[in-house]
C-alpha cells in the first residue's frame, strides 16, 4: 500500500522529498550562474566590484552550488536520522543571518535578496522541523515493527 504524501503515518515524507528536491535547485542554479557570470549579473544592474570582490564572490558561490547536490543526495534517505540534511539546512540559515548583517550595515538589498533572506531565515527552520517530524515518525514505525 502506498502512503499518501501527507499521511500522518509518515509525517509527510514524500511531500518533504518533493519540497527538498525543488528547493535544492535554487542554490545550485544560482551558485552555478554566479560562478560563470560573476557579480555583474546580480539584480540591480552591473556593479563596479573590484577584481578581488568578484574573485571572492565566485569562490563563495561554489558553496551555494554545492548545497543543491548535498540536499539531493539526502532526498532518498530523508527519513534517516542523519546530521547531513539538518547541518546543510542550518548552514543556509546562517547564510541568511549573514545577509541580514549586510542589510543592517549596507542597506536594504534588491527584492530578490530580500526574498532569499526570508527563505533562508524562515523557510529553513520550517524545513528542519518538518524533517525532524519525518525522522520521528520513521523511528516510531521501526520501533513498532520491532515489537
Amino acid at each position: 500500500m502506498m502512503d499518501h504524501p501527507t499521511a500522518p503515518s509518515n509525517g509527510g515524507r514524500r511531500a518533504l522529498q518533493i519540497a527538498l528536491a525543488a528547493l535544492a535547485a535554487i542554490p545550485f542554479a544560482t551558485g552555478a550562474l554566479d560562478i560563470v557570470a560573476g557579480s555583474d549579473h546580480l539584480p540591480g544592474g552591473p556593479n563596479q566590484t573590484t577584481p578581488s570582490m568578484d574573485s571572492e564572490f565566485r569562490f563563495a558561490s561554489t558553496f551555494w552550488c554545492a548545497v543543491g547536490p548535498v540536499i539531493w543526495w539526502q532526498v532518498p534517505h530523508v527519513a534517516r536520522d542523519s546530521p547531513v540534511l539538518p547541518l546543510t539546512l542550518s548552514t543556509v540559515f546562517v547564510a541568511g543571518m549573514a545577509r541580514l548583517q549586510s542589510w543592517r550595515r549596507r542597506g536594504r538589498p534588491h527584492p530578490v535578496f530580500v526574498g532569499a533572506t526570508a527563505l533562508e531565515l524562515i523557510g529553513m527552520p520550517i524545513v528542519i522541523m518538518w524533517h525532524r517530524k519525518v525522522v520521528a515518525k520513521a523511528k516510531a514505525v521501526r520501533l513498532g515493527a520491532l515489537t
